[in-house]
């Protein structure tokens, strides 16, 4: 009886401490579901994507989800930048890159519907939405996110999901689930929306390290290869096989 009764204390404990809810979010396949997690005014999961839950959807805009969330016509996404966003050279660094390295064009919004906004973040994360949304589409930069970090939040806006997430992801890696805290255990799940480009890429710009903040013991990993080793993230370029993806999705075959 004891025995049971302190089960039934940890297991109210770990539900208390669980920082998300499973809800229904709206993807380019239509309704998921997806646990994710309330900050500020919006929603998140795996720490940088926006949601956005079918609930504050109406009638009229579901019927359009599935062909709203996809690709941005002719690769070009217009953009405003925040007035309040401190050094904002590191956002025109990033789209430097991609017009150097892509045949993606981001443009200063003039009258076009369907844009970016580089929204002020302070202190808190870097996030985007996956794929088009349509209307005003926010992209979070925070203080800390700089030209790395905001080419993977474009990338997200571009379509692509974090390599760690995609389906065939257990074939190449090992979550480490005893090692994450609880809390953050959803941020681990494979995505219900993942869309991934040939093999596992250890070198792409979507992949997160093996160690960070999610774990119990941060000199533990929470992600490692099946054979043990583990991986440091980068987040100063795209690899090749994130522009051959990039390349392919934005083919105008596909369009």
């Amino acid at each position: 009886m004891i025995k049971i009764i302190f089960m039934f204390i940890f297991f109210i404990h770990s539900f208390l401490a669980f920082s998300a809810e499973l809800s229904l979010i709206n993807t380019r396949e239509g309704k998921k579901l997806a646990f994710i997690e309330k900050r500020k005014d919006y929603f998140i999961t795996e720490w940088d994507i926006l949601v956005e839950p079918a609930s504050k959807t109406t009638e009229s805009s579901d019927k359009s989800n599935s062909r709203r969330f996809g690709r941005w016509k002719d690769g070009i996404i217009p953009f405003v930048v925040d007035d309040s966003i401190p050094n904002k050279d590191r956002i025109f660094q990033a789209i430097d890159y991609f017009h150097e390295n892509t045949k993606i064009r981001l443009v200063e919004k003039t009258s076009q519907s369907d844009y970016v906004f580089f929204k002020n973040n302070g202190s808190s994360d870097c996030s985007s939405f996956i794929g088009k949304k349509g209307g005003k589409q926010v992209i979070h930069i925070s203080d800390w996110c700089e030209k790395g970090s905001i080419i993977h939040e474009v990338l997200h806006a571009l379509g692509f999901n974090h390599e760690q997430s995609r389906p065939d992801r257990n074939k190449f890696i090992k979550i480490h689930w005893s090692n994450i805290q609880f809390k953050y255990i959803f941020n681990f799940f494979r995505s219900p929306f993942a869309r991934s480009y040939g093999e596992f890429d250890m070198d792409s710009i979507m992949l997160y390290p093996s160690f960070n903040g999610f774990a119990k013991n941060p000199d533990k990993p929470t992600m490692s290869l099946r054979t043990g080793e583990t991986w440091m993230a980068q987040r100063e370029k795209m690899s090749e096989q994130d522009l051959m993806g990039l390349e392919e999705f934005y083919n105008p075959e596909f369009e």
